[in-house]
């Protein structure tokens, strides 16, 4: 576990950079009858000849470059799920937590282009790669197959903190105890960092960021006391929230979360005059070379996947469609380059 107090970044990102408007989501036939006909017709797709595509023909490992029970852990394995509807083979989820998505990234980098290897990818991939931290960059050796979800940040704390039960204390307590606030996330360099750089920033305070290995460590250090606020994404917040544990006390959004009952009397940033809003997408990728005919028969199988009933159901249930999250490869390509562009800016200054 690392610590160190923040000196924050002298440029807002701003929700209009991460939570980009994304396709609305189809309508689908019956769960279980779409489910047997698109896994049909995925098993069939063809190339531009009219040849029958010799994929997949062994297991498919999903490499999720974060720590179990975390939001993008909780998405992988939801994908993985829907993706076995459609293909004959498993879908295999291996956690490779570290360095921001650096280690995970690195790994898949240096398994064959042949789609066996999915990489799931996060805003820390361009974040890491920005700050030129990475042993490969990021963009020059992926290829996207698309975008699935887009997640709004929030920040809860204990319901026994003894300095503290609300964003207005909160504030206050910080700005009278410089960097003694402590802050649990994970990926160290990268999303989280950012987000708590961001807010402390544009609320004009300093917290202490303390980096876990997983969103389960940094859940645990909060019950435990080790930490005094915990932020995260909504998919994986909500489950704390539920447990009756945990006090939300701000989302970093431009209008509170009114369809959410556990969130709809939470204030956000904007109402509280804090100039930043800050969210996460979650799609994936696949090394650079992999065979066209691959990629686009993975970007359609991810399209089924988005468009089901089965995900329109668990999307409901644990609000991670809030945003319409999915984007094509092409359309998400092109928010990859936004992004690097982005925080190149950023972390230039």
């Amino acid at each position: 576990m690392r610590k160190r107090t923040i000196q924050q970044f002298s440029v807002i990102c701003t929700a209009a950079l991460l939570l980009s408007a994304c396709a609305s989501k189809g309508s689908a036939p019956e769960k279980k009858q779409e489910a047997d006909n698109s896994k049909q017709e995925s098993s069939q797709l063809v190339s531009g000849e009219d040849d029958e595509l010799d994929y997949p023909k062994r297991a498919i490992e999903m490499i999720v470059p974060f720590g179990a029970g975390g939001s993008a852990d909780m998405m992988g394995r939801t994908v993985a799920q829907l993706m076995g509807n459609y293909i004959d083979k498993p879908i295999n989820v291996v956690n490779k937590a570290g360095g921001g998505g650096v280690e995970g990234t690195v790994y898949v980098n240096g398994q064959e282009a042949d789609g066996y290897t999915i990489l799931e990818i996060t805003p820390s991939m361009p974040i890491v790669e920005a700050q030129g931290r990475a042993p490969i960059n990021f963009s020059e050796c992926f290829v996207p197959i698309g975008n699935f979800q887009v997640d709004i940040q929030s920040f809860a704390i204990s319901k026994n903190n003894p300095n503290f039960q609300n964003l207005d204390e909160m504030l206050a307590y910080a700005k009278e105890n410089p960097g003694k606030v402590k802050v649990g996330g994970t990926s160290p360099g990268g999303l989280d960092d950012f987000i708590v750089s961001g807010f402390a920033k544009a609320a004009g305070i300093e917290l202490l960021y303390i980096p876990y290995n997983s969103a389960a460590e940094t859940k645990a250090a909060l019950l435990g006391g080790e930490i005094d606020i915990y932020q995260d994404k909504l998919i994986s917040f909500l489950q704390m929230i539920q447990s009756d544990d945990v006090v939300p006390i701000v989302t970093l959004y431009d209008r509170r979360l009114e369809e959410v009952e556990e969130m709809k009397d939470v204030p956000c940033t904007v109402e509280k005059g804090i100039n930043f809003t800050q969210g996460s997408w979650r799609g994936f990728a696949v090394k650079k070379g992999t065979p066209q005919e691959i990629v686009d028969y993975l970007e359609d199988v991810l399209k089924k996947c988005y468009d089901s009933e089965e995900y329109k159901e668990t999307a409901e249930k644990d609000k991670s469609d809030i945003i319409p999250g999915y984007m094509p490869a092409e359309e998400f390509g092109k928010l990859w380059e936004e992004q690097l562009a982005a925080f190149r800016e950023v972390f230039a200054k």
